[in-house]
Parts: C-alpha cells; structure tokens; sequence
C-alpha cells in the first residue's frame, strides 16, 4: 500500500481547495427571460402533525395493556391514538 486509506479524500479535499482559490472570471449573463414552470409537488410523505404549529407534543403514561387494546380497535376504524386522545380531552373540556 502507498498510503493510507484517506490519502484519496486529502489529495482530492486539495486538488478542490485550489480550485477555489484560483480567480474565477465572471460570465456574462444571458439575456434569456426565465420562463416560469407551474410549481412542482415535493415528493414524499405530506406533512404531518409533528410540523404542524397548531399540534404540541406531549408525553403520557398508559398501562401496556390498556394502550395495546386501544390500538387494535383504533387500526379497523382507521383512526390515530392521538385524534382520541385530542376528541377525548375536547368532550371534557366541553363538560
């Protein structure tokens, strides 16, 4: 072996560093008007509540059992833990 095995990262991390360095002459700008593209959909997930600013995180304490039941009824209907959580908590409020 002639080196180590990040003897290719330093020489091309160097070889980039003097590229930069080297003056760059300007290019002129084309004269060419953008031509504007409807916007493109991101690709992915939506978001969802975590980046939500109306939705907070919290943290509460089940009993294993209780949770594991809640869930297996939750998953036929369709429906999260924390949109029965949050309907739960409304009914109470409105008491």
């Amino acid at each position: 072996m002639t080196g180590s095995k990040f003897s290719g990262l330093k020489a091309m991390r160097e070889k980039r560093h003097q590229e930069t360095e080297a003056p760059s002459v300007p290019e002129a700008a084309p004269d060419v008007t953008p031509v504007s593209e409807p916007p493109k959909r991101k690709v992915g997930r939506p978001p969802g509540k975590r980046s939500n600013p109306e939705y907070q995180q919290v943290t509460v304490l089940l009993h294993g059992q209780t949770y594991l039941e809640v869930r297996k009824r939750l998953l036929d209907q369709r429906t999260e833990v924390s949109d029965l959580i949050n309907d739960l908590l409304n009914d109470w409020l409105n008491r």
